[in-house]
Parts: structure tokens; sequence; C-alpha cells
């Protein structure tokens, strides 16, 4: 006897869907079935079955201080918007990532 099935509906963005769709369409795999085989893993697996975590920065806070500092120096210059980024990063308003594609943008 085939057990009973019930109904799974998610959100997500159109484009997802479509590129996921086109993948599948692919492996010759549709949607309904693709979600079942992810569900069966998270219980085989007794948890998420690939690894999910913040992607770690490229440079630490440090770091692009000192990439700042050292490129304003090389400018010979401080301007007050590259003091508040400074202090942005310091009390945690900034990200060490976000400074460093201000400062990659700007040269």
């Amino acid at each position: 006897m085939m057990e009973a099935m019930d109904l799974v509906q998610a959100r997500t963005p159109k484009s997802v869907k479509t590129e996921a769709n086109d993948i599948l369409d692919a492996l010759g795999l549709n949607m309904s079935t693709y979600i079942n085989m992810a569900l069966k893993q998270l219980i085989i697996q007794g948890g998420i079955p690939f690894s999910v975590k913040v992607a770690a920065p490229a440079y630490s806070p440090a770091e692009v201080i000192d990439e700042v500092n050292a490129a304003l120096k090389m400018e010979g210059m401080l301007t007050a918007d590259d003091l508040a980024m400074l202090k942005d990063i310091k009390v945690g308003n900034m990200t060490a990532d976000e400074a460093r594609q201000i400062i990659i943008k700007e040269n």
C-alpha cells in the first residue's frame, strides 16, 4: 500500500526556481522529486545534509584598517570620510569586506 501524500509549499524567487528547474530538467528530475530526495536526506542524516555556515570575510577588521591606513599614507591624506569609515569598522557598523570594497571602488 502506498503512503498517503501531503502537500508542501514554499516561496522562492522566480529566478531561483527557473535556474533550479533548468538543472533538474538536465538531470531528468522534477522539483517534487528533488524536494522529496532532499527531505529524505534530511531524515537519513539527522540534519541538513550540507554545510550551513557564514563565510569568513577575506580580511579581518584589523587587516582592513591596516590596508586603509596604508592607502591613506601613500596618498598623504586622511579625509573625514576615511576617519568615519575606520570608526564604523571599529564599532561594528561596517564590515571589513564592505570597507575593502569601498577602497577598491575608489581606486
